[in-house]
């Protein structure tokens, strides 16, 4: 559904289509005008409700200051796994403790529930890390906007099924309160565009990251790319703290295209690239730096760990078989590995650990001198 013709049938829900998903960025954005709204509703005298639920805590420290202000002026309920229990949340703003295995853990919702207005927002982490516009690691949510007092009402009721009854009831009753009356065509039109906006706010911001996402990504392998490494290096300088690098090479890549051709020669590259990511985190970064060198990244890794992780990938590649006609084909691969600076990476002195290891027969990896 469109945006006109989700004008053109009145108030409802936007929801996730599997095309659209939103970023944390995004969903900071769609929050804060909930919370704006919350304050414009304050401001007027008018009773509300917010609820808030959070991933983890260090979300809630950004609107710690803004929702201790509104405690004051309403009802505010925030909820994240160790909420009342864990960390001490500032006098008036009621807590929702949630298990760390409990489904709403893994979500972001914003409600606002009041008589003159009732809005919310409530996104399910996908669980899929992807860089966002800042070159950071990131989150991707499936999110649902409304200004449907009803389906409010209903996700609250969801999310405060465990609360406290009293704060609950509270909530509730003021939410049934806006899908009581008839809502006037000034007021209706004025929902319909801050649900259109919102809805906006997730799907451009969606559209903008994954174009970003494929320009900075290798086709054939579907790793990053040297633009992507120039610019995350760029954007994190000197305020990061020591990398773990490691640089492969493919030994006898340049034979295997001379005898079975480029088709089998794709086949390598995509393959060898799926037996690192078999390796590595979700926050680690592949990088695709040269016809058959990849660059990987592993932020906070000590150099022991790398290197068992640099011999597990090169072993598991020296296991991999190609279908036919390659079959038969022994694969091997060569590594440099060191811990370096961030603002201080050197490939060239990966690359000359590894030509050290092709020189000892390939199918392992060196560590890089000391010294650097």
């Amino acid at each position: 559904m469109d945006i006109e013709q989700f004008l053109a049938n009145g108030r409802g829900r936007r929801t996730t289509d599997g095309r659209c998903s939103a970023s944390k960025r995004a969903l900071f954005a769609v929050s804060r005008s909930l919370e704006a709204l919350a304050e414009q509703l304050a401001a007027g005298g008018d009773a509300f409700a917010l609820l808030a639920l959070f991933e983890d805590a260090s979300y809630f420290e950004h609107e710690r200051d803004r929702y201790t202000r509104l405690a004051a002026a309403g009802t505010v309920i925030v909820g994240f796994t160790g909420a009342g229990s864990e960390h001490r949340l500032p006098d008036g703003i009621h807590a929702l403790d949630v298990a760390a295995d409990d489904p709403l853990a893994e979500e972001w919702s914003v409600l606002v529930l009041s008589p003159a207005v009732t809005a919310g927002l409530v996104a399910i982490d996908l669980r899929t890390v992807v860089a966002a516009r800042s070159l950071e690691r990131g989150r991707l949510f499936g999110p649902a906007v409304s200004s449907d007092p009803s389906w409010v009402i209903e996700e609250a009721e969801r999310i405060l099924a465990g609360a406290d009854a009293e704060v609950t009831a509270t909530a509730l009753e003021l939410g049934r309160a806006a899908a009581d009356r008839r809502p006037h065509r000034g007021e209706e039109i004025l929902r319909e565009e801050l649900e259109a906006g919102w809805w906006r706010t997730l799907t451009i911001a969606a559209d903008i990251e994954d174009s970003e996402r494929r320009a900075l990504t290798d086709a054939l392998t579907g790793a990053r790319d040297r633009r992507f490494l120039d610019r995350y290096l760029a954007r994190i300088g000197g305020r990061a703290p020591q990398l773990a690098v490691v640089l492969f090479d493919l030994d006898g890549f340049g034979a295997v295209t001379d005898r079975f051709g480029h088709s089998v020669g794709e086949t390598t590259l995509r393959a060898f690239t799926d037996t690192v990511r078999r390796h590595v985190r979700s926050t680690d970064l592949l990088i695709r730096y040269d016809t058959d060198q990849w660059l990987l990244l592993l932020p906070c890794t000590p150099l022991e760990s790398v290197e068992e992780r640099t011999a597990a990938i090169l072993g598991a590649w020296g296991a991999t078989r190609l279908p036919e006609p390659a079959q038969e084909l022994h694969l091997a691969a060569s590594a440099g590995v060191g811990v370096v600076p961030a603002d201080a990476l050197d490939v060239a002195a990966l690359a000359a650990a590894i030509a050290t290891a092709k020189a000892a027969g390939g199918g392992t990896w060196t560590r890089l001198p000391a010294s650097l």
